[in-house]
């Protein structure tokens, strides 16, 4: 019976020892599980990090970039406003410096036609009519009638004669014509030209009737 018990004692502490190995084995299991699930969430957040990460990176570089591109352009146009107004001020400087001279050249003419015409007296008067008559005969070929004005200018002379351009019988009938001369200071001709052409006998009459 003693070697009984003690047999059935051994065998009761090789189960316990069976049960405590099976035991240690489960913890180690749960253990083991438990740390591959620690293991595996671990990487995932490192993933979820790194993309935080990269996420904050890409958008301070595109903040970056459109820093960058504004400040590219931001002086293209300050130096256009700074050009216009140089351009504007420059094409109203020329009308301004032409003004002047406009306005000099106009008092000039205004200056010489208010200022009178200097007379000529008598024998003065003569000479150039005496020139007259003859120039304008040299030219015609025709006698010179009469004169018939004269009038002084600022520069020279201006008269009308009257020259016979065909003879006719009777005399009332004769062909007349009445030339315009214009004489510079020295007597010269400057031009010739005949205005109107009549019948002795119509001298009273407009010109064309």
């Amino acid at each position: 019976m003693a070697d009984l018990s003690e047999a059935q004692r051994k065998r009761a502490e090789a189960r316990e020892r069976r049960k405590k190995q099976a035991d240690s084995g489960n913890e180690g299991a749960e253990g083991t599980a438990d740390e591959a699930a620690d293991d595996d969430r671990q990487p995932n957040q490192g993933v979820r990090q790194a993309a935080k990460v990269a996420a904050a990176v890409g958008a301070a570089g595109a903040a970056a970039a459109a820093a960058r591109a504004l400040t590219s352009h931001e002086p293209d146009q300050s130096d256009e406003a700074s050009e216009e107004p140089r351009g504007g001020e420059a094409d109203d400087e020329h009308p301004q410096a032409e003004q002047p001279q406009e306005n000099e050249r106009q008092q000039e003419d205004e200056g010489d036609e208010e200022q009178p015409v200097a007379g000529a007296d008598a024998s003065d008067a003569r000479r150039v009519i005496d020139r007259a008559r003859e120039q304008l005969q040299d030219l015609l070929e025709r006698p010179v009638e009469s004169v018939s004005s004269l009038e002084r200018t600022h520069n020279g002379w201006v008269l009308a004669l009257e020259v016979i351009e065909l003879n006719r019988i009777p005399e009332s009938t004769d062909v007349l014509a009445s030339y315009e001369m214009e004489l510079d200071d020295n007597l010269d001709l400057r031009r010739y030209q005949q205005v109107r052409r009549y019948q002795r006998s119509r001298t009273d009459r407009a010109e064309g009737s």
